[in-house]
């Protein structure tokens, strides 16, 4: 069971300037309707990376505190958390006692939570884990702002071409083709979805 325990202080990828120079606006006269789309790109972002979400709160790339919970059930040595990068794990308490700095470690990209006993891999608690961590992006990485603008500029003008569009052809009858099938992923582009590659988590059953 994931929770936020400190939502981000700000939830969105990209600041109003970025989305200005994004759809080429320029002036506040826009920002209202800006600050909508940011939020609908971000959200986007996060769904598209399947980043994990936590009750009703909104999924979001940026740094929060999190409390997740593990209720294991069996033995064992490794541990997912849900969402990251991990920046720092605050506290960890299994079956009710807290843990040591030294009891554990973390691979702060994977977010994979190693048990140790002496130094050496050990099993977590067949019972109950909490774990308070912080993960996320406090500075979103430049392909991700780079993804979020060119996601932004492909809504804001969605209306004058298609962003999965590849090739026009008109020669006697017009012709098309699709970095993608539209109907297969009519929202993210095949570029936006080569940048954020590197960013999307994969859970294994």
């Amino acid at each position: 069971m994931l929770s936020v325990t400190t939502p981000a202080a700000d939830p969105n990828l990209l600041s109003v300037e970025e989305m200005r120079a994004a759809v080429g606006v320029t002036g506040s006269g826009s920002d209202a309707a800006l600050l909508i789309l940011n939020g609908r790109v971000s959200r986007a972002i996060a769904a598209h990376c399947r980043v994990a979400s936590a009750g009703v709160a909104v999924p979001t790339l940026r740094q929060e505190t999190l409390t997740e919970i593990f209720r294991t059930g069996m033995s064992r040595e490794k541990m997912i958390l849900s969402r990251r990068p991990i920046v720092s794990v605050t506290s960890i308490v299994e079956d009710g006692e807290t843990l040591a700095g030294s009891d554990y470690e973390i691979d702060a990209s994977s977010g994979i939570l190693t048990r140790l006993e002496d130094d050496e891999p050990a099993c977590w608690s067949w019972s109950k884990v909490v774990v308070v961590y912080v993960a996320g992006w406090a500075t979103v990485p430049d392909d991700i702002k780079l993804a979020a603008s060119k996601l932004a500029s492909e809504i804001y003008t969605v209306g004058t071409r298609d962003p999965n569009l590849k090739r026009v052809e008109v020669v006697g009858v017009e012709e098309r083709e699709f970095w993608v099938s539209p109907s297969s992923d009519p929202l993210i582009s095949a570029e936006v979805d080569a940048l954020l590659a590197p960013y999307m988590n994969i859970w294994l059953g």
